[in-house]
């Protein structure tokens, strides 16, 4: 069975095109450098082929500490196959909808997802499609993944989204907007400095995460903050709305995809201070993610990144749960699991310093 998918992914190598990108409007992107996707082929009812093309040099998504592929790559190639296969196989008109994610789980195999410094990376996706609603004039599905590289598996994903007229989604923005509970809070302090206008980090830069503490390169990509006023588990969420990547194109709230890359920032911040040299020995590879998005956050309001361990994570894993709040109001959760170093590292590196 294992050889026939394999098989199958390689033939679709073959009919899929991997240049050049789809048209951004398809995949709600404002940057062409920004889109993932070459290709996709209906090859049953609710089943499709999707290329999708991973440059070495992504302005944000580039491996982290221990050479794997970035997984939120997978993520946002999922996310942007949603859109466009609504629009191009499903009739969802691409002006006046808003696309709603409520929530993604992914798998991927041991030692993570590769990377090629010197060229891009051919993608195909094998994905299902299944109507998660029967109420007429709704549209909402869950979209199921399996990914193939080179026509090696290396990871399965499961999306859930929602598409809103205009006017329904307003109804919602009204009826999840902090005023409309009685939750809301003073607006978020600016800092006003040289990295544009940044909301939610009332202390500046100096208060900034290092890159390297959140597995990211850049200072800009960096989006945790710590307020000594909070836990030690608690980060404030630090929004640049000039940055290429995580504000490609306007958005009314907090993007999803911003809250993800914020919890998983997290996550990695937890693992490097609960293994502290271990984790420069053996750098975390994410095994799995679990996310489930519950309410827009304001882009005016202060959200906190709150991490906690995950105590059934099960042994040799490192798990955390995190979570994404503003107002008493919970944004967003998550829980990220991967290998967790060993001692014996650390005990050997002794012994050689001895």
């Amino acid at each position: 069975m294992t050889a026939g998918i394999v098989e199958f992914a390689l033939g679709a190598t073959r009919r899929l095109s991997f240049a050049p990108a789809v048209a951004r409007r398809l995949v709600h992107k404002a940057a062409d450098s920004q889109v993932l996707l070459t290709d996709a082929h209906r090859v049953g009812r609710d089943r499709f082929l999707v290329a999708a093309s991973w440059a070495p040099d992504h302005l944000l998504y580039y491996p982290g500490p221990s050479g794997a592929g970035d997984p939120t790559l997978l993520v946002e190639s999922m996310r942007q196959a949603a859109i466009y296969l609504s629009h191009r196989f499903y009739r969802v008109p691409t002006e006046d909808v808003h696309f709603v994610l409520s929530r993604l789980s992914a798998d991927f195999a041991p030692g993570g997802l590769p990377y090629d410094p010197g060229t891009e990376l051919p993608v195909v996706m094998d994905i299902s499609c299944a109507r998660t609603t029967a109420k007429p004039g709704r549209f909402a599905m869950q979209l199921s993944v399996s990914l193939y590289l080179h026509g090696r598996w290396y990871g399965r994903a499961d999306f859930r989204w929602a598409v809103l007229p205009q006017a329904k989604y307003d109804v919602l923005r009204r009826r999840n907007s902090p005023e409309a509970d009685g939750t809301a809070g003073p607006p978020a302090e600016r800092a006003g400095h040289a990295m544009g206008d940044v909301t939610g980090d009332v202390m500046g830069d100096s208060f900034v995460l290092r890159p390297a503490a959140v597995g990211r390169r850049h200072q800009r990509d960096v989006l945790l903050a710590a307020d000594p006023r909070l836990p030690a588990d608690t980060w404030r969420l630090r929004l640049d709305r000039s940055h290429p990547v995580h504000f490609d194109h306007d958005c009314d709230h907090v993007p999803g995809m911003v809250l993800l890359e914020a919890m998983q920032q997290a996550a990695h911040a937890a693992y490097v201070r609960e293994f502290g040299p271990l984790a420069r020995l053996a750098p975390r590879v994410l095994s799995s993610l679990d996310t489930e998005f519950r309410c827009f956050g304001e882009l005016d309001r202060p959200v906190d990144i709150v991490v906690g361990e995950m105590r059934d994570a099960g042994r040799a894993r490192a798990g955390f749960e995190v979570s994404a709040v503003q107002g008493g109001r919970s944004l967003a959760g998550a829980r990220f699991i991967s290998a967790a170093p060993s001692w014996s590292l650390l005990s050997d590196l002794e012994a050689v310093s001895c």
